[in-house]
C-alpha cells in the first residue's frame, strides 16, 4: 500500500503564533503564555508491583513464612525508593531514578543479601526440626527475592520512563513503552487474583470444609498468567501503532523517529511523537489490533534555521545532563530586556503525563554567552 499522508491540525492545544528555531535536530518554539489544564498526578505505582510479588509467591512458593512473605514483597518494591531522590532536587532526581535500584547489580546484590541470611539462619539453628522447617521456609526466599526483584524491573522496561538496567556499566536507558505507569486493568487483575480465592476459602469454612493444599496459589497462577497475556496485547497494538506511525508521511515527509506512549485508562489509545526533517508532530492514534485510526489530529512544531544563542544554551552544564536523558527535546527561546531565555522540555514528559517532569532553564546575555543553566521541576499547571 501506498503512504498516506496525514492532515496537519492543532485542535488537540490552542493554536498560538509559533516562532521557532532549532539546533542540531533539538526544535525550538517561542510562544506567548496560555492556560492548559494540569498533567495527570499519576505515581509510580510500588501496589502494582507489590501485588505481583504477592501472587509470585502465592503461585510458585506457597509455604513460604510469613517472615519469607514480608521479604518478597519487600524485594518487589525496593527498588522505588530511588523516588525519594527528587528530595534532594531535579539534578539528583535525573541521576539516580531509574538507575542504580533498577539495575541488574542491585537484583544481584539484593540476591546474593538474601541468600547470605537463608544460609546464616541455618546454620545457627541446631534442632533438626527446626531445620527441617526452615528448609522448606527460608531455602526459598532468596530465590522468591530474585524473582520479584527481576519482575520490578522487567515491568518498568515495559514503561515509558527509561530504566539504565546496566548501571553502572553503562548509561544506557531502555524503555519498550508498552505500559502506563499505573494500568488500573492490571490492577484489577492482579487484586482478583489475590482477593478472589481468599472469598471462596472463607466460604468455604463457613460451611465446615478446610482445605489443606496452599491458600490461592490456583487463583495467583491464573492471574498471572492473564498479566502476562495482557503484556503482549499491549505490546501487540503498539506494534500495530508503531508500524503505521514509520509507514505514513506527514505533511509530506517521512518520519525520521516517532514513539508511541501508552494511555493510562485505554489499552486502545496511543500518545505519539513523530520527528520529520522540518518538524516534531504530535497526535493520539486508536487501535485494536487491526486497523489503526486518528483518535486526534496532527500538531505540528516546526523546525526553523539554527541560532547562536541555542547553540550556546545546548553546550550549557544543565542543557548537556538533560539531553542525555531527554527523548524528544524541544526548546522554547524569548528575548528578554537582556538577552535571551531558553528552556528545554522533552515531549515525552507531555505525552506520558509525567508527575514529575523537568525542564532546563537557560539564560544568555546579548553575546550569547550562557549566564546560568539549572535544572528545575515542571509545574504541574504548565504546558509547552
Amino acid at each position: 500500500t501506498s503512504p498516506s499522508t496525514l492532515k496537519s491540525t492543532a485542535n488537540r492545544w490552542p493554536a498560538c503564533p509559533w516562532n521557532s528555531v532549532s539546533f542540531r535536530g533539538l526544535s525550538a518554539y517561542s510562544c506567548p503564555a496560555q492556560q492548559y489544564p494540569p498533567p495527570n498526578l499519576n505515581k509510580v505505582d510500588p501496589l502494582t508491583h507489590g501485588l505481583v510479588s504477592l501472587a509470585v509467591q502465592r503461585g510458585f512458593f506457597p509455604r513460604t513464612s510469613w517472615r519469607g512473605v514480608l521479604a518478597i514483597i519487600a524485594a518487589g518494591v525496593i527498588a522505588d525508593l530511588d523516588w525519594f531522590s527528587a528530595s534532594f532536587g531535579p539534578s539528583a532526581y535525573l541521576h539516580w531514578h531509574r538507575t542504580a535500584t533498577h539495575s541488574i547489580v542491585f537484583v544481584t546484590v539484593l540476591t546474593l543479601a538474601a541468600f547470605l541470611v537463608s544460609r546464616s539462619i541455618r546454620r545457627t539453628t541446631n534442632a533438626s526440626s527446626q531445620i527441617t522447617n526452615l528448609s522448606s521456609q527460608m531455602m526459598f526466599p532468596w530465590i522468591a527475592v530474585a524473582v520479584a526483584a527481576s519482575l520490578h524491573i522487567v515491568m518498568d522496561l515495559l514503561q515509558a520512563d527509561a530504566v539504565a538496567s546496566l548501571w553502572p556499566f553503562s548509561a544506557n536507558r531502555f524503555a519498550l513503552d508498552i505500559l502506563p505507569r499505573i494500568d488500573p486493568w492490571l490492577l484489577i487483575v492482579l487484586s482478583a487474583a489475590i482477593l478472589f480465592p481468599e472469598l471462596i476459602r472463607l466460604v468455604s469454612e463457613e460451611i465446615g470444609s478446610r482445605s489443606k493444599r496452599p491458600r490461592g496459589r490456583k487463583g495467583a497462577i491464573a492471574g498471572l498468567a492473564i498479566a502476562l497475556l495482557y503484556f503482549a496485547m499491549r505490546a501487540l497494538f503498539h506494534a500495530g501503532v508503531t508500524a503505521s506511525l514509520e509507514a505514513r508521511t506527514i505533511t509530506g515527509e517521512m518520519p525520521r523517529r516517532s514513539a508511541a506512549f501508552p494511555d493510562s485508562a485505554s489499552p486502545f489509545l496511543w500518545h505519539c511523537i513523530v520527528e520529520t526533517e522540518s518538524a516534531l508532530h504530535l497526535l493520539n492514534l486508536r487501535t485494536m489490533g487491526g486497523e489503526v485510526t486518528y483518535a486526534t489530529g496532527v500538531t505540528t512544531l516546526r523546525k526553523p534555521e539554527p541560532s547562536p544563542f541555542l547553540t550556546a544554551a545546548q553546550a550549557s552544564p544543565a542543557a548537556r545532563e538533560f539531553l542525555s536523558v531527554a527523548r524528544f527535546p524541544k526548546a522554547v527561546l524569548q528575548k528578554e530586556t537582556e538577552g535571551y531565555s531558553v528552556e528545554i522540555q522533552d515531549l515525552k514528559d507531555l505525552s506520558t503525563q509525567s508527575s514529575r517532569a523537568i525542564f532546563v532553564d537557560i539564560n544568555l546575555d546579548g553575546s550569547a554567552k550562557v549566564v546560568s543553566s539549572e535544572l528545575q521541576w515542571q509545574k504541574p499547571s504548565s504546558h509547552p
